[in-house]
């Protein structure tokens, strides 16, 4: 373990000397503990009365470190010593010119900033040299500020401005590696370890400092990883992530999105040391120090008689941890021979559509697995193309461009998508892979594969949705009879395959608790919901054919002092049939980041969901999502989530009776609402989606211990080419139209060609499938090609070409098109 501790400059200088008491007695700790420490010389302080503008700032600074570096020298065996030399040149720089943050300075100096970061990076290469005059194994740390501005969206015109403005960020850094102001004496020896600080508010708009908030996803603020990537890129450095955290509630999802966001850099090759939490233990504010911000890893609690006490977080040391294990992939072991490495994923939901159980479920595999993301095609005019995508580590999502307008895995697209799917395999070099489907239209792409094993995650009963392929039914019956496990996300879906698939299993969507408990701190309201009276209730999801829209229509009316809030987008239905009231708000497909923000500003969280087949099967992930902001929910009587939750949510399918359920959970006391929340928090700690997808993993272990089921190979295995029976093959010879296939369609296209040309049938005799075969007494009949005709010349064709392999029977045909029955003729 390392940690970053100061020496402190000022604290340090005592009557003309050095004490270094109290570090010694924090390294011998160390040494104990086998804990590395990175010394910082001169966090923001300096001796009183010392002018940093002076040139015995640059002397004292060094003869400081030269004594420093020397009494620590003891206490580095096993680890090499690394210092910080002075923290945050540039943030230093500025809090001293511009602000009243370091005594006894006014902000009055703007004009001296630039001079005062040029004396910094002189005495901090001043003090490297007498370090390391002293140790010659000592590494150096340069701090700083990471940060990105955008000029405000009405104001365009400030886009230079504010690109300059957050080219100062790098001004040190180029100084001490000799990229700018090479008079000072850098060079490249000096920027040895670049080290980041980043906090939410690390992002803002240029000239009206707003920030860029990062708990709504504002779409302006750039991506930690591509700010990692832009600083190796410009220094070509190890970093370190030197200082980051948040606070309150937000302190577990702030780590969850710092590891993933480093370990996405470290997959695009920058070199990343570690992170380091600031502060271990909380700590008040700089300027009020009787607010506390709630930010460390152990809460400080102040008693009547003025202790303090701290305790350790628990939610924030479990997201630390799981951060820890996410960034321990950036190490990645290389799989053994036998393993499987990858999964190619087929989704009829898009990657960057609500986040639901696909990105919960896969995000948790990319530990372990690369994943291919595999997309219905979009229409594009011109040739197929395939376009990726990398959400996070381990995640590429294939979006594949096709001049087809036939929606979704259609057997038009098919053949297109084959081809790009196979391209993009070999160029990604997935190595051993197993194959994941969501939907069963995409079985026919998995015949062009070689897959290792194929899992169904049955998420949502498709055939019951609108405009559903016919095609469904039949590709789920053959998915179910070669996957190796089958996975359903409720009760509902699970009863309607039992007997089915010998390895079904029921894994019910379950719940990022972390992310929503952040709705319980109140404060957190989104602005959208601010200038709403209470009461609110609320929805977040898709608002498609399931939603009742009478039920909300009649809520509004019937309640027109409640205000109602639907969050998400609104798909497979005409927006123009949605409800419409003064107190009926929709705001929208929202970030996963914002939903907890939306739900903090409510007082009941609803599912008005209609009672219809399309929502006969559904297991809404949202119930659990609900539960952990601690909200009390109104729902129909929708089946999975009255067998699961019935204890904790209230039901109401007419209007009157979810009325009457609103009111009852807006009228709750005190009491009522603490034993709901500790049922609903006894319900939500009893799953998890780690938990989840690690009882999937040991499925998936178990099937791929197996491999292929023996109906998966023989539905992969291409149909063995007959061997010529003679071997007395003649010489080529030239002839102007070759048919290739004796069927009733090859034979007519010969026919019509007249003579020259020659029809090459693979099987003793044509007519292709079209022909009675006699088995064991029965004689069975394959029509492989049905004409409607009762034209004495197609009759007669058809007689000519296969002989005995017609037969004519009485039909009358009809054709049902655009809601028309049309007799064949």
């Amino acid at each position: 373990m390392s940690v970053r501790e100061s020496l402190g400059w000022r604290n340090a200088t005592r009557d003309g000397g050095f004490d270094f008491a109290c570090a010694l007695r924090r390294a011998a700790a160390a040494c104990r503990t086998d804990t590395q420490i990175l010394w910082t010389l001169c966090h923001y302080g300096w001796p009183e009365g010392l002018d940093p503008f002076s040139t015995e700032f640059v002397d004292r600074f060094c003869s400081f470190a030269r004594t420093a570096a020397r009494t620590l020298a003891p206490y580095h065996d096993r680890y090499p010593p690394i210092y910080n030399p002075i923290n945050e040149i540039s943030f230093l720089s500025w809090a001293v010119t511009e602000t009243r943050l370091i005594h006894p300075y006014q902000g009055d100096l703007k004009h001296r900033g630039y001079e005062l970061k040029q004396q910094l990076v002189r005495a901090t290469i001043a003090a490297c040299d007498a370090i390391r005059d002293v140790d010659p194994r000592a590494r150096f740390l340069h701090v700083d500020p990471v940060i990105h501005v955008v000029p405000p969206a009405d104001e365009p015109e400030l886009t230079d401005a504010a690109a300059r403005f957050r080219e100062q960020q790098f001004q040190a850094w180029d100084m001490l590696s000799g990229r700018a102001e090479p008079q000072l004496g850098g060079h490249p020896r000096y920027l040895d370890l670049v080290g980041l600080n980043y906090y939410h508010s690390n992002q803002w708009e240029f000239g009206t400092d707003r920030c860029l908030h990062w708990h709504l996803r504002d779409p302006r603020r750039m991506p930690f990883h591509q700010l990692l990537i832009e600083v190796h890129a410009r220094y070509q450095r190890p970093l370190l992530i030197a200082e980051t955290s948040h606070v309150g509630e937000g302190r577990g999802p702030w780590l969850r999105d710092i590891a993933a966001e480093i370990v996405k850099a470290g997959r695009r090759g920058v070199p990343l040391l570690g992170v380091c939490i600031y502060p271990a233990v909380d700590r008040p504010d700089w300027e009020e120090p009787t607010r506390w911000h709630q930010s460390g890893l152990w809460d400080v609690a102040s008693h009547a008689d003025g202790d303090r006490e701290r305790t350790l977080n628990q939610r924030y040391a479990a997201a630390l941890a799981r951060a820890r294990r996410k960034t321990a992939s950036l190490t990645i072991r290389p799989p053994r021979k036998d393993a499987m490495e990858s999964l190619i994923v087929f989704s009829h939901l898009r990657w960057d559509f609500v986040y639901q159980r696909p990105q919960h479920v896969l995000s948790r595999l990319a530990k372990r697995y690369r994943i291919l993301f595999v997309e219905e095609p979009l229409f594009h005019l011109g040739e197929p193309w395939a376009e990726t995508q990398v959400p996070l580590a381990n995640v590429t999502v294939l979006r594949l461009h096709t001049p087809q307008s036939a929606p979704g895995f259609h057997d038009e697209q098919i053949p297109l998508l084959q081809k790009l799917i196979a391209e993009t395999v070999e160029c990604e070099g997935l190595g051993r892979y197993g194959v994941w489907l969501y939907t069963p239209m995409a079985l026919p792409l998995v015949q062009k594969l070689t897959p290792h094993i194929i899992v169904y995650d049955c998420m949502d009963e498709l055939t019951a949705f609108k405009s559903a392929a016919r095609q469904l039914v039949q590709r789920e019956t053959a998915l179910l009879k070669i996957a190796n496990v089958v996975f359903t996300g409720g009760p509902s879906l699970y009863e309607g395959r039992r007997g089915r698939h010998a390895n079904l299993h029921c894994f019910p969507s379950s719940v990022d608790r972390e992310h929503f408990s952040q709705a319980r701190d109140r404060s957190l309201t989104h602005a959208d919901m601010q200038g709403l009276s209470r009461p609110r209730l609320g929805y977040f999801g898709v608002i498609d054919e399931r939603m009742d829209v009478e039920l909300l229509r009649t809520i509004a009316q019937r309640r027109p002092e409640w205000q109602i809030c639907m969050v998400g987008p609104v798909v497979k239905i005409d927006p123009a049939t949605l409800p419409v009231a003064p107190n009926l708000h929709y705001f929208g497909q929202q970030s996963y980041a914002a939903l907890p923000a939306f739900v903090a500003g409510w007082d009941i969280c609803l599912m008005p969901f209609a009672r219809n087949e399309a929502t006969r099967f559904i297991s809404p992930t949202k119930t659990l999502e609900y539960m952990a902001a601690d909200l009390p929910i109104v729902s129909t009587s929708i089946a999975d989530v009255r067998e699961l939750y019935a204890a904790v949510v209230r039901f109401g399918d007419t209007p009157d009776e979810f009325l009457d359920a609103c009111e009852q959970a807006l009228a709750e006391s005190e009491s009522q609402q603490e034993e709901r929340r500790t049922l609903m928090r006894n319900i939500t700690a009893r799953t998890s989606w780690d938990k989840t997808v690690a009882q999937m993993q040991t499925l998936i272990d178990a099937a791929a211990r197996e491999g292929l089921t023996e109906a998966a190979r023989t539905m992969l295995e291409a149909r063995p080419i007959p061997k010529p029976r003679d071997t007395n093959i003649p010489p080529p010879i030239c002839v102007p139209c070759v048919v290739l296939g004796g069927g009733p369609t090859g034979l007519s296209a010969g026919y019509h060609f007249g003579a020259g040309s020659v029809i090459v049938e693979k099987d003793a005799s044509s007519g292709g499938w079209c022909r009675s075969i006699e088995d064991a007494g029965f004689t069975f009949d394959h029509a492989g090609h049905i004409m409607f005709s009762n034209d004495p010349y197609v009759q007669e064709l058809y007689r000519l070409l296969l002989g005995d392999n017609v037969h004519w029977q009485d039909r009358e045909a009809w054709i049902f098109s655009q809601g028309v029955y049309t007799r064949y003729p």
